[in-house]
């Protein structure tokens, strides 16, 4: 029996022993590991000293690559001189479009001076907001232009220099001319006799006589003679008495 318990008290001994030990080998590992890691950050901080020192050394050295950078800055104000000097134009050239003085010095259209295109009195004035009343329809509609009483036969002229752009037959308003003036006008005769003294393409001045009064307007025929006279400007039909001055009306009526 006490061989036994001294067995187990070697056992325990030995155990011991061993267990201390690998404490301590513990311990030591543990002691190098935490001095491994102090040493890190010294290492770390004299490599960044080194590159610290490697950077200012590198910010003393010259530059070798600076050098041709003169030379092309040397050369952009040739390849820009063209670019400002086109820039430098367009302005001018837009300031010009939209001058107003040079607008103002551009040739304009004028309207001629019209005249009334045969002796008489207007019988029906232009009415194109307030329908009149056709005495030959028996209903109330617009008139585009003037009535000029005048006897059957009796001389149309032209209201104005101008072309003949037009000479046909209309279905309701009988024989018609027209003659195209400058400043985009044009003046319509209609209700002509048959016999029309122009053609198409003629050019005819004031004054001239173009045809004479019929009856040919079929929507008008009950009413007395007369020249249908129409005055379009800019494609619009206008009154023609705004347009024909009271001094040339007076000159026609006292011949």
């Amino acid at each position: 029996m006490e061989q036994k318990k001294n067995e187990q008290k070697t056992a325990q001994v030995l155990y011991m022993t061993i267990i201390l030990v690998l404490l301590i080998m513990a311990v030591a590992v543990g002691l190098v590991t935490a001095a491994n890691k102090r040493n890190k950050p010294a290492e770390t901080s004299a490599n960044s000293a080194e590159v610290s020192t490697s950077a200012q050394t590198t910010a003393h050295l010259p530059i070798v690559t600076t050098a041709p950078k003169p030379q092309t800055t040397q050369t952009l104000p040739a390849v820009t001189e063209p670019a400002e000097t086109s820039a430098a134009t367009r302005p001018a050239a837009s300031a010009a479009a939209t001058d107003p003085i040079t607008e103002a010095a551009a040739p304009e259209s004028t309207l001629p001076v019209f005249i009334m295109p045969t002796i008489g009195n207007v019988s029906k004035s232009y009415s194109v907001d307030v329908l009149v009343y056709s005495d030959t329809m028996e209903d109330y509609r617009t008139h585009s232009g003037i009535d000029i009483c005048a006897g059957t036969g009796e001389g149309v002229m032209a209201a104005a220099d101008g072309v003949v752009s037009e000479v046909y037959a209309h279905p309701m308003m009988g024989y018609t001319v027209v003659v195209r003036h400058d400043g985009s006008a044009e003046t319509v005769y209609q209700n002509l006799a048959e016999d029309i003294a122009v053609s198409v393409g003629d050019t005819v001045k004031s004054g001239e006589v173009i045809g004479a009064v019929g009856d040919s307007a079929l929507i008008e025929i009950a009413e007395e003679p007369h020249l249908h006279f129409e005055l379009r400007v800019d494609g619009k039909t206008v009154n023609p008495l705004d347009y024909i001055s009271a001094a040339t009306m007076t000159i026609v009526y006292d011949e």
